[in-house]
């Protein structure tokens, strides 16, 4: 004979589950915005600046302001993806084989969050 399974307590039991899983997402994405601003600010911030407006040096040798709409709009993940892969001009290095494909996304994204804060 088989023993019965109160079904009410079946739902809260999945719905508790439910809620942890969305409890660690939401830890994993903020961590991962946290990871990306520290890759930002040791690979990139020291000619870029930590706010991702550029430096004055630099940016007479046409280096982009990343809160400027303008560039952030005339520009595709994929391109910004393939500036800090394969490196730009003489002045930005590459990164291949320095930085894994999750890390080089991260630093995309996190390019694009300066264009919203303005």
């Amino acid at each position: 004979m088989r023993k019965a399974v109160k079904l009410s307590l079946i739902p809260t039991a999945l719905i508790l589950a439910a809620l942890a899983l969305v409890g660690d997402s939401a830890k994993t994405s903020a961590s991962s915005t946290a990871s990306a601003a520290e890759l930002f600010g040791a690979k990139c911030a020291m000619c870029h600046g930590r706010n991702g407006a550029g430096m004055p040096n630099w940016k007479a040798k046409g280096q982009p302001d990343f809160t400027d709409v303008v560039w952030q709009k005339g520009r595709t993940d994929a391109q910004i993806a393939d500036s800090i892969s394969n490196g730009k001009g003489k002045f930005m290095p590459s990164f291949k084989g320095k930085l894994s494909q999750e890390e080089i996304g991260a630093l995309v994204a996190q390019v694009r969050t300066f264009g919203k804060k303005k």
